[in-house]
């Protein structure tokens, strides 16, 4: 007989048998074991993510996930398992993040791990209740598979959104290195992707049933098959279509590599404006100049002095002395403004020319939690806890208005992005205006040598193949690169080196059939509307259960 638990479920014959023996060995040997289990499935599942790309993993975390639900013995214990792999997969896969606490003097390291913990243990929580909502609705076989890829994507979505939103660590994400495959993004969003992966990986939990249906063996054979043909596809795609370039745009992109504790020294912040300087020059020329150069980028905050907007700044005119006639010259720079005796900071990317003149200003406005502002500041001052305040930076900096669009003449528009405004799919452009390129400018130097930049780097790219236009990437410590329209990376300096970024401005591929906000809306739509349609079966199984 088979072990029946939440309805007709796995049998023990084969090939079951064998994992079927190992669940119950774990059972009774720990109540802890299944959630230990949990958690380092979780931690293998971090793998499949840059700089690592092991996409295997999923195909092995993703069943064994569903075998866990499915012997789940209540809606509790199914979101503890999801929880724990959640914890599993945030607390490795972004331990990165406590790299920044060991690059600020008033911010003690020992908070770092409780930092990493408490964001991860949060973050979990939509990986539990997808698995929640799963065992709540019953489903069984395919259902069960299409219900628990509907329900991980939907908290997906959820979690790019809600609470500012944190979509790092996307199942889509993981194909961003994988370019054949992610070329899909364009038609489907990175969470349509996500959909399509967890569902492709969830159905070979079918070969275990030790008697699958016709239908249910077909879907598992598919799913084997979906992603071969969906690399064929993409494949097709990036050899019929090469990178073209708007060859009047030359960029050079400059990175100092200052290091993160120095950043901000007041006696080294003239030393890294030299730096970047002379790094902007071309060399060999005569007249000290970024000679042939129509755009040179610095990468954010690489000037540190807050008057550098103002009128009659001496270092934005040193700076326009580097360009020839018609270029112009991209900055990240702190900027500030006084009105009814209050003052407000803004972490800012600024245009300008050969003369000096300001051409474009951005002001960054989808900031940091607790690193560019501390939620509920007001509320904290007003309780006495000013400290707190102080501990993440004094004062918070201010969010500007909205997304833009910047038009510098000679110069394709863009669309200006600021460190890790980059990530969130469907909100890198302004909404109604299609821009022919995107500049990020960021600063990853909080993050050291660790993943966090290549993961970064990798968020990036797929924005770039999601929206069909090209991303070019300017970082003070690396990775800088210049990216295509499809993902493919044309130049790039890499982590931790000091050096400049030439290339040509890769040119847009038309626009997707619909915007990426709207593919994302049919994802959740769609996601939303098997769970609704499971909800109702159940719903009607249990009337007439009672009748």
């Amino acid at each position: 007989m088979g072990k029946t638990i939440n309805g007709p479920e796995i049998k023990a014959g084969a090939p079951h048998v064998l994992m079927e023996r190992f669940f119950q060995a774990l059972e009774a040997r720990s109540r802890h074991a299944m959630p230990a289990l949990s958690f380092i499935l979780g931690m293998f599942l971090s793998l499949a993510f840059a700089p690592t790309n092991f996409f295997p993993a999923l195909f092995i975390v993703i069943p064994l996930s569903l075998l866990l639900l499915i012997r789940a013995r209540s809606g509790g214990q199914a979101f503890s398992y999801g929880w724990w792999l959640g914890f599993g997969l945030f607390s490795v896969g972004l331990n990165w993040i406590g790299h920044s606490f060991t690059q600020q003097d008033n911010v003690p390291v020992i908070l770092a791990p409780f930092a990493v913990f408490a964001l991860t243990a949060l973050l979990a929580i939509y990986i539990g209740v997808s698995f929640w909502v799963t065992w709540r609705l019953r489903p069984s076989g395919v259902a069960r598979v299409l219900a628990f890829a509907s329900a991980w994507t939907l908290f997906e979505v959820a979690r790019g959104f809600w609470f500012s939103g944190f979509p790092w660590h996307l199942i889509g994400a993981v194909w961003s290195e994988w370019l054949p495959v992610a070329q899909s993004v364009y038609w489907i969003s990175v969470y349509g992707l996500s959909f399509l992966t967890v569902f492709a990986a969830g159905a070979l939990v079918l070969f275990f049933e030790e008697h699958p249906k016709m239908p249910e063996f077909s879907v598992a054979i598919a799913a084997v098959l979906v992603f071969p043909v969906v690399a064929a596809l993409g494949y097709q795609r990036l050899y019929d279509n090469e990178t073209r370039f708007n060859l009047s745009v030359s960029l050079r992109l400059v990175q100092a590599n200052v290091p993160q504790r120095e950043k901000w020294r007041s006696y080294l912040i003239d030393d890294h404006f030299d730096n970047h300087m002379q790094l902007s020059r071309s060399q060999g020329g005569r007249n000290g100049k970024a000679e042939g150069i129509k755009l040179l980028i610095w990468p954010e905050t690489a000037v540190q002095r807050k008057t550098f907007d103002r009128d009659g700044s001496l270092l934005r005119w040193r700076m326009s002395r580097l360009l020839d006639f018609g270029a112009y010259a991209i900055t990240g720079a702190p900027r500030f403004t006084e009105a009814d005796g209050e003052v407000k900071y803004y972490n800012s990317l600024i245009a300008f020319n050969a003369r000096g003149e300001l051409y474009g200003r951005y002001d960054k406005t989808h900031l940091v939690p607790f690193g560019e502002y501390l939620p509920f500041e007001s509320v904290l001052k007003s309780m006495g806890l000013r400290q707190l305040t102080e501990m993440v930076g004094g004062s918070s900096w201010s969010s500007g208005e909205t997304l833009q669009t910047i038009s510098l003449p000679g110069v394709p528009s863009f669309s200006p992005l600021i460190c890790y405004e980059a990530i969130f799919p469907g909100q890198v452009t302004l909404l109604g205006t299609r821009p022919e390129w995107m500049l990020v400018i960021s600063n990853d130097g909080w993050f050291g040598m660790s993943d966090g930049p290549y993961q970064h780097l990798a968020l990036s790219r797929l924005r770039a193949i999601e929206e069909g236009l090209p991303m070019v990437r300017s970082t003070s410590t690396g990775i800088s690169a210049v990216i295509d329209s499809y993902g493919r990376t044309i130049n790039s300096l890499g982590l931790g080196r000091r050096g400049t970024v030439e290339s040509p401005l890769p040119k847009a591929i038309d626009a997707p059939f619909v915007s990426s906000g709207f593919r994302i809306l049919m994802v959740v739509f769609l996601t939303a509307g098997i769970l609704l349609f499971y909800l109702l079966n159940l719903m009607r199984r249990e009337r007439t259960e009672r009748l």
